[in-house]
């Protein structure tokens, strides 16, 4: 894993705005039972593929722990929305139907603080 300050650099020049969680205990990581890649999935086809894709369009070498598999959720409070987590090292979360969703929610919060 990064340090958050290069987390936070990475995310703003790609997706203003987002909030990023740094978890180097990996407290999420057990909470959202996320997993550990396997050979296939760090050496795999489709794993090379999206890191080439990356590649262009800035995305550098991984740093911190490679076998880590993520995951992308959507929260709003306590509830989860939506989640992906990663079917390997190169997974790619799908970020606009994450940011679909988002604003359909702050649609329907404003909607609902209007009408109060």
């Amino acid at each position: 894993m990064g340090s958050p300050e290069k987390g936070s650099a990475f995310l703003e020049t790609r997706w203003p705005g987002v909030a990023a969680i740094s978890d180097p205990k990996r407290a999420l990581f057990r909470a959202f039972a996320l997993g550990r890649a396997s050979v296939k999935q760090i050496f795999g086809l489709r794993t090379w593929r999206e890191f080439a894709k990356a590649m262009r369009f800035g995305v550098g070498m991984p740093v911190g722990d490679t076998l880590a598999l993520g995951g992308t959720f959507l929260t709003h409070g306590p509830l989860l929305i939506s989640s992906d987590v990663a079917e390997h090292a190169g997974h790619v979360p799908p970020f606009e139907e994450f940011l679909g969703l988002a604003r359909d929610l702050q649609a329907e919060h404003s909607d609902g603080a209007k009408s109060r």
